[in-house]
């Protein structure tokens, strides 16, 4: 006879589960805890999010430092090919009135006359000032007075960063889950291989108990082919199972940042994890949607939108400046510069005041579309707040239907085991069949199947109620 019950069952386990075998031989033993607390600092996310983190916490430094002096120092040379040509008037560098005057006031007494030359209007002088090469040197240093937008963006910078810091936050809690559910399917993927192997084994058995029975008489010879036909096939399931567990626990190390080349024993089962995992742990703790990371993050840029709405109005306001230069300058006809001769000093002291005074109604605008990026943070911050409150009364009652689908998963279960211990006992007596048999160890092996679904169910739906509360 054939049985598609039992295949039927295992292959819904097979294909629902994706996990990991248990590791044979020596490695490293992961337990759910470890393989979180390993998540929470190597999840790529995570490392991501402190890249951020680190970033702004940067930026914030950066800005802060703009505030205080700066000083840069400057070395300019200069090789000029063709010395720059300065023209003028032809009389710009005539005689004073009053020498002229004088002049003539000689010419007349002595009666000697000047017999200066005709003054051409058009003449044009031409000159050349300067040094062929010349080298400049100095330091300037500037330093911010007063300035409103350097204030807010102080703020703004802190706030980013406070901001940054609760989008970690998150990126933690999302990788703990993650780390907690692909080591829950872990598990159950090996117990997936566990039940194709105790399938295998009874299907075995009770091949060879048919045979046996096909030689004294008592059945016949198809049923004994039926039964060698689904071993067979059971073994090709236990295998690709197997496979897909190897391929699972790499899945399971890729989720929490380990490498893949590790070898890792499953520290925790089912039973293990059970018993962690109560019910008090997430049914009793309140609902706070102020400890969630997300709603925490949104509520920092909520202020930043605030911020920034100030510092556009604080561009309106006049920013004060000072500024010091000390240079040195040299002239040269040859490259000598570092061989002596004259440097002349320059130095300059002052103060910069920028005063908007008219932006043509574009600064009330800006204000305008600050306001709305604020209102739309406000908005948003609402959809999270009931995002997260709807997500919570789901969480919670998918934990309690988890919870009592694993309990008559239970029940089905041990059922399922009496009538096979029954059915084992007609069938050494003589009074049930080989179907009789084959199909209780189907129910068995069906039952198995959906109680290690149901358990994986409740696994997630714990680690769901437990993200949902940050607990």
């Amino acid at each position: 006879m054939r049985t598609p019950a039992l295949l039927s069952a295992l292959l819904l386990l097979q294909g629902s589960v994706l996990g990991q075998g248990s590791a044979a031989g020596s490695g490293t033993r992961l337990s759910l805890e470890e393989a979180q607390s390993i998540a929470a600092t190597r999840a790529y996310n995570v490392r991501y999010a402190a890249f951020d983190t680190e970033e702004a916490a940067s930026s914030t430094r950066e800005l802060i430092s703009s505030g205080f002096p700066q000083v840069s120092g400057a070395v300019d040379y200069n090789r000029y090919i063709d010395i720059p040509t300065q023209v003028s008037s032809g009389d710009v560098f005539g005689f004073p009135d009053y020498l002229t005057s004088f002049l003539g006031g000689v010419a007349q007494a002595t009666g000697v006359p000047l017999n200066a030359p005709t003054v051409d209007p058009n003449a044009i002088q031409e000159f050349q000032f300067g040094a062929s090469q010349t080298m400049t040197a100095g330091i300037t240093a500037t330093q911010l007075i007063f300035s409103p937008s350097y204030f807010v963006g102080i703020q703004a910078a802190k706030a980013y960063a406070s901001a940054m810091e609760a989008s970690e936050s998150q990126s933690v809690a999302d990788a703990r889950r993650a780390a907690g559910e692909a080591y829950a399917a872990a598990l159950a993927a090996d117990e997936n291989v566990g039940l194709l192997k105790e399938a295998e084994a009874l299907a075995s058995a009770a091949l060879d108990q048919t045979r046996a029975l096909v030689k004294e008489g008592l059945a016949e010879s198809t049923d004994a082919d039926q039964l060698a036909l689904s071993l067979s096939e059971i073994a090709q399931q236990r295998t690709t199972a197997e496979s897909m567990a190897d391929v699972a626990l790499d899945a399971l190390k890729f989720t929490i940042g380990m490498p893949v080349e590790t070898t890792v024993i499953l520290a925790d089962n089912f039973e293990s994890l059970s018993a962690s995992f109560t019910a008090a742990s997430v049914l009793g703790t309140p609902f706070n949607v102020l400890r969630l990371p997300e709603i925490q993050s949104q509520t920092k840029n909520v202020e930043l939108s605030e911020l920034n709405i100030q510092n556009e109005k604080a561009a309106g306001l006049p920013s004060i400046g000072a500024f010091y230069t000390n240079q040195r300058n040299a002239q040269r006809e040859a490259f000598d510069f570092l061989k002596g001769g004259n440097w002349y000093p320059i130095q300059v002291v002052g103060v910069q005041m920028s005063i908007p005074i008219w932006s043509s109604f574009g600064g009330k605008e800006k204000i305008h579309q600050a306001e709305l990026t604020r209102d739309r943070a406000t908005t948003a911050l609402e959809q999270l707040t009931q995002a997260a409150t709807l997500e919570y009364r789901a969480a919670q009652s998918e934990y309690n239907s988890a919870l009592e689908q694993r309990t008559q998963a239970q029940r089905g279960r041990d059922l399922a085991a009496r009538i096979l211990d029954r059915t084992r006992i007609r069938f050494q007596e003589g009074m049930a069949s080989s179907f009789d048999l084959t199909q209780a160890q189907s129910q068995l092996v069906n039952a198995q199947a959906n109680q290690t679904q149901a358990t994986l169910r409740w696994l997630n739906a714990h680690l769901r109620l437990q993200r949902s509360l940050n607990a």
